[in-house]
């Protein structure tokens, strides 16, 4: 359709807009008290689920993002003495282990990697 159409249209719905609301102004004031309500309900329905999403997310990436693995190679580097002997243990020990998913076996370089695979396909 032409905009000069739609433009037309627009116009003419404005002013039976405007009509309708001089003449009919307790039933369209009745009409907006009724509307109210409901659309407060949906509107606060959708914030708690945005927001209850996002505190979810954030949970699932402050554990995903590898804090326990830092951790745990904080721990064991504590247990063997130096860090210095702990990285080229840790070096060693990525290139030569694979970490296997426990859910369908397919073996990944890295404990984040597996952790990301399982939310990805077993969530």
């Amino acid at each position: 359709m032409h905009p000069a159409i739609k433009v037309v249209i627009g116009a003419i719905m404005v002013v039976l807009g405007i009509y309708s609301s001089l003449t009919y102004s307790t039933e369209f004031l009745n009409l907006v008290k009724a509307v109210v309500g409901p659309l407060l309900v949906l509107v606060g329905a959708f914030i708690v689920w945005l927001e209850s999403d996002e505190l979810k997310l954030s949970r699932e990436s402050e554990s995903d993002r590898g804090f326990d693995v830092q951790q745990n190679l904080k721990e064991q580097a504590s247990k063997t003495g130096s860090s210095s002997e702990k990285s080229d243990e840790t070096e060693n020990a990525s290139s030569n282990d694979r970490i296997e998913c426990p859910d369908c076996g397919k073996e990944f370089d890295t404990e984040r990697g597996m952790k990301i695979h399982r939310t990805q396909k077993h969530a």
